[in-house]
């Protein structure tokens, strides 16, 4: 027996167990449906800035939709008894959903790892964070990623043709006329039957035969990364997935999106859906497989706070990245067409009032700290090496400490942090002489990005009288980043090209 189907009956063993109630049928591993979208009724709508043409692989984009029945679940007590505390409350909810995998062409460039990235919807259509911070990492490492439409709010984005921002033309036409998702809840179900899909030898299963599939992560930033959260805690399916990455998130997202047992005015439980409270609201640490959470600066004074520390275990590793950004990439994004408000098209840094600082094209270049640690959860899995210890930034009554220069203290520091040449702060404003249907797209994007605020002369002079005290500073803070696991060597190499 294959390693594939050791682990669907060993999964299968445990998914009896959860679903004993005779009047659910639908399950975990339960088959799905692949189809082709339409291919005449609209051109695709392709999550991501990294196109695969641009990144100069030899590498594969291919879309599929997918049909099948999951589950809703809500916690069976008020309040809930931990996080694994689920009941299924509504059977057999049909969905059809979509997803684009990106592949090496040739099976002897497949590493044998399988990423799925719960895309991300905050901007009210599908957004890939995980893959534009690490697009390059997992092309090199030959490694398949999978983007899957997992909310409400993209999917009605899809099926009512792709309207950017409300207010866009129509970009997809009817391709996704037929897409289904009735509640958020359903996607925890869904995800792990896509999953059981991707580890399988069903003919349905888009990944090609002959390439064998030895591990699967999941991986979400933001709300998603709180969707994964609640996955990884309720949800973990062993034998199936072997690790799970939350980047740029706190805590869990409700199990489902119905009225909460807390708002004034909503029904009696069990007809409102409890609120797990901490430390139960944060991503379990007693997997068996790794669980690596990382979060920047700006997440910590803007976003999330500090809520999501947790020790170290076994399998779990907590990191926070000094001076990172949330907002992943920035640079030469069209965001808004030639034509539309002028001549030219308008991308997304020209919308802010600071220069920004971005996840994944820096100035601090938190994404190369992700790309370790996918490294390292590659290793952990594989020969069972430990990953580096989590990490901290020094915070003082809510606040990040700060040195003479504006740079955070501890926690992971990247070198443009260790050898600062600019202040970066948390926080950045749309330019308020653009329109006012610009200053609203920019002003979430701009706040999420930072601010860049260079160091003039004479702070320069003062720091490096001359450019080879720089450029060994740059060296040695490089150094001590690959020392700590945290930087890989093809990292290293631009951060040294860059300075």
């Amino acid at each position: 027996m294959n390693h594939r189907k050791i682990a669907r009956v060993i999964t299968g063993a445990i998914t009896a167990l959860i679903l004993a109630s005779p009047a659910v049928v639908a399950g975990p591993m339960d088959p799905v449906v692949v189809q082709a979208p339409p291919a005449d009724q609209g051109p695709p709508n392709v999550p991501g800035v990294r196109q695969i043409e641009d990144l100069s692989l030899d590498y594969v984009e291919e879309e599929y939709l997918v049909s099948g029945k999951a589950n809703l679940y809500n916690y069976a007590h008020n309040p809930p008894q931990g996080p694994t505390d689920i009941v299924a409350i509504q059977a057999d909810i049909p969905y059809t959903t979509r997803m684009i995998g990106r592949r090496p062409v040739r099976k002897n460039k497949f590493n044998g790892t399988v990423i799925i990235e719960w895309w991300n919807s905050t901007a009210g259509f599908d957004t890939a964070p995980v893959w534009d911070a690490s697009a390059e990492y997992f092309g090199r490492n030959g490694i398949i990623y999978v983007g899957v439409t997992n909310s409400t709010t993209s999917l009605s984005f899809l099926t009512g043709g792709c309207r950017q921002f409300g207010v866009l033309p129509p970009a997809c036409g009817t391709r996704y006329s037929t897409l289904s998702l009735p509640e958020n809840g359903l996607a925890f179900e869904m995800m792990s039957q896509i999953a059981t899909l991707l580890r399988g030898d069903s003919p349905d299963n888009p990944i090609p035969a002959n390439f064998d599939v030895e591990r699967l992560y999941h991986a979400g930033q933001s709300q998603q990364g709180g969707s994964v959260i609640t996955y990884a805690s309720a949800f973990d399916l062993p034998g199936i997935n072997d690790g799970y990455f939350v980047q740029q998130a706190a805590t869990a997202r409700p199990i489902n999106f119905g009225p909460r047992c807390d708002v004034g005015g909503s029904p009696p439980f069990p007809d409102c859906t409890p609120t797990l409270v901490f430390p139960d609201n944060l991503v379990r640490t007693d997997l068996l497989v790794p669980v690596y959470h990382a979060i920047t600066q700006l997440d910590i004074e803007i976003l999330f706070g500090v809520i999501g520390r947790q020790a170290d275990t076994p399998t779990f590793r907590y990191y926070e990245i000094a001076g990172g950004g949330h907002v992943t990439a920035h640079k030469d994004i069209e965001l808004v067409p030639a034509g539309l408000v002028g001549p030219d098209p308008i991308l997304l840094e020209q919308l802010c009032l600071n220069p920004i600082n971005s996840t994944a094209d820096g100035p601090v270049f938190a994404s190369y700290v992700f790309n370790a640690l996918w490294e390292r959860m590659h290793e952990q899995t594989t020969d069972g090496s430990p990953p580096p210890a989590g990490s901290v930034m020094e915070v003082d009554f809510g606040s990040v400490v700060t040195d003479e220069f504006g740079s955070g203290l501890g926690g992971v520091r990247p070198p443009s942090i260790e050898v600062p040449v600019a202040t970066y702060t948390s926080g950045n404003v749309a330019d308020p002489t653009l329109p006012p249907f610009l200053q609203q797209i920019g002003n979430l994007a701009c706040f999420l990005a930072g601010s860049v605020t260079p160091f003039d002369d004479a702070t320069l002079q003062m720091l490096y009288p001359n450019r080879g005290q720089y450029v060994s500073g740059v060296a040695q803070a490089v150094e001590s980043l690959k020392s700590q696991g945290l930087l890989l060597q093809g990292d290293a190499v631009k951060i040294k090209a860059a300075r």
